[in-house]
């Protein structure tokens, strides 16, 4: 038997596309199709998803699965065939094409699909409308990590610029800073009161 699947936005009616496949062909076969007619990056993740009548999705049908689960409730496209899912309690998929956003595509068993003898499954019998973008980000366009100098906060410099630029403390007037490389303030200067560091140590 030959399926017809209608590809539908879920909140609107602007786009819509009927794409036709075979029982015995894979999800793998209807995932290349859709990427193909809607041209789609084909190295982006997608999946199909069962939906039960509470419109919940049930099964998962990925690309490859990524569970480390060995009970994992998730089929691989490649190896799934429509007419194993697809029947009179399951008409209805979801197919996610950017898991970022939850962006995806209700899938609709449309009737069946009487092939002409050109026809080569799967085909795509109609596509109208604006296709939606794959992605939040268009051609070119990616995360910016640059900043320009008005992002950057002065505030934490400002809190430390008592510092010189060799990283020293100002002179502030207090005894014991802004003396030569010797002493404990600046440099490390010991209390001018006391002729060496012995002696400084001797009445601690």
């Amino acid at each position: 038997m030959n399926y017809r699947f209608e590809i539908s936005l879920p909140d609107s009616s602007e786009f819509r596309c009927e794409i036709a496949v075979a029982g015995e062909q894979t999800f793998q076969q209807l995932h290349d199709k859709i990427v193909e007619v809607l041209e789609y990056d084909a190295s982006q993740m997608a999946s199909f998803y069962t939906i039960d009548k509470m419109g919940n999705r049930v099964k998962e049908i990925a690309l490859m699965d990524m569970s480390a689960d060995e009970e994992s409730n998730t089929l691989v496209m490649d190896s799934t065939k429509i007419e194993d899912v697809v029947n009179a309690s399951c008409i209805e998929l979801e197919y996610v094409y950017d898991f970022f956003n939850n962006k995806y595509f209700k899938v609709e068993y449309a009737g069946e699909y009487v092939a002409d003898s050109a026809d080569i499954l799967p085909v795509c019998v109609y596509c109208d409308g604006d296709i939606p973008e794959q992605s939040s980000f268009g051609s070119g366009e990616g995360w910016d990590f640059e900043k320009s100098d008005e992002d950057y906060d002065d505030s934490f410099m400002e809190e430390f610029n008592d510092y010189t630029d060799e990283g020293d403390f100002e002179d502030d007037g207090e005894e014991g800073y802004g003396e030569d490389e010797d002493g404990f303030g600046r440099g490390g200067r010991y209390d001018d009161r006391y002729e060496s560091i012995d002696d400084y140590l001797d009445k601690l």
